[in-house]
């Protein structure tokens, strides 16, 4: 199966829209063998907001009447160094950034999320290594989200 990633609409790229996706599916014959890897950063730079329930769900419900959640088949869990809408792809440890721990929280909670495989692209530094990284998305896939 071929997985496309959500980009982070940075300029003279296509990817970053849910609309750019399903132009490059329509032009592969086997749409049977896409799949998507949605990465939580790229989406959120681009313009996809998915700070809270109300807004991960509309970003979601938008994902699935343009793409088709059933395309859905991976999750690149990265929080974002810049803002909502920057078009930067500047990768994060897991609630250090601007979508932060509540948001991940919201979005590990999500049940059309948290059965999905999750692959970790956050950075290495004197801050937090992989297995820190995991262990805060452990600790954050267990709290309650706040109201």
């Amino acid at each position: 199966m071929l997985l496309l990633e959500n980009t982070a609409g940075t300029k003279n790229r296509m990817g970053g829209t849910f609309e750019d996706i399903r132009r490059i599916m329509d032009h592969i014959e086997h749409k049977d063998r896409i799949g998507i890897c949605f990465d939580t950063c790229h989406a959120f730079v681009a313009g996809y907001e998915l700070r809270t329930e109300e807004s991960l769900n509309a970003t979601l419900q938008h994902f699935d009447e343009v793409i088709g959640l059933d395309h859905l088949k991976l999750v690149h869990l990265n929080d974002a160094k810049t803002g909502l809408d920057s078009r930067l792809d500047r990768h994060e440890h897991i609630g250090l950034g601007y979508i932060g721990e509540d948001g991940f929280r919201v979005i590990l909670d999500d049940a059309r999320i948290k059965e999905l495989p999750l692959i970790l692209e956050t950075p290495v530094d004197n801050r937090r290594d992989d297995r820190g990284n995991i262990l805060k998305v452990r600790e954050l896939a267990t709290q309650p989200k706040e109201d």
